[in-house]
């Protein structure tokens, strides 16, 4: 049986069992309550930062698909058809306007990209913080490295050459679309603080 901390039950030899025995299982309500507490607090930050990965993938849709807006306030349609057997049978159909749909109701399937950078650009804040840097230029400009060099895991196969590259050898055009995305992260991280 494992204890919290440096805790281990403590026996009283001195002292009649059924003592001992109280005091064992005293000690192990206490471990107990320690790890709800700890497991409840690991549970809140998870749903933290899954609720800023959305936020941010939500964020990098409406950016995608600003530029197709209309006057009448639609966008100008974008048909894909989608994988997600769930989404599919909620809608009846497998065909989404990817444009006109916003990220929370996209299918799984076309929430993709978005949502693998903000979990990268979340990830990397969050590692950050957690090991004490500051999120300054510095720190922008190594998370955009990472998050470049996922993207080439991903999409390296069909980059085009301007893009296929490591990202200091990147333009300052391409470098600035990682960096964007960092900035945002970090934007949406401190809001939540």
């Amino acid at each position: 049986m494992q204890f919290s901390g440096d805790r281990l039950p403590v026996y009283d030899s001195k002292k009649p069992l059924e003592e001992n025995k109280d005091r064992f299982f005293e000690q192990q309500g206490e471990d107990r309550a320690m790890i709800i507490e700890r497991d409840h607090n690991i549970a809140l930050k998870i749903e933290k930062k899954n609720n800023q990965i959305s936020e941010l993938g939500s964020l990098l849709h409406d950016e995608w698909r600003a530029p197709r807006k209309q006057e009448d306030g639609t966008f100008e349609p974008r048909m894909k058809n989608t994988k997600d057997l769930v989404w599919s049978e909620k809608h009846g159909t497998e065909e989404v306007d990817i444009a006109n749909t916003d990220y929370a109701n996209l299918p799984e399937d076309w929430k993709g990209e978005n949502k693998i950078s903000a979990e990268v650009a979340m990830e990397e804040i969050y590692k950050a913080v957690e090991s004490g840097q500051e999120l300054d230029t510095a720190f922008i400009e190594n998370a955009s490295d990472v998050m470049h060099v996922k993207w080439l895991e991903r999409n390296g196969s069909w980059a085009p050459a301007e893009q296929n590259k490591p990202y200091a050898e990147l333009s300052e055009e391409e470098k600035e679309k990682d960096r964007v995305i960092i900035r945002k992260g970090i934007e949406i991280y401190e809001a939540a603080k």
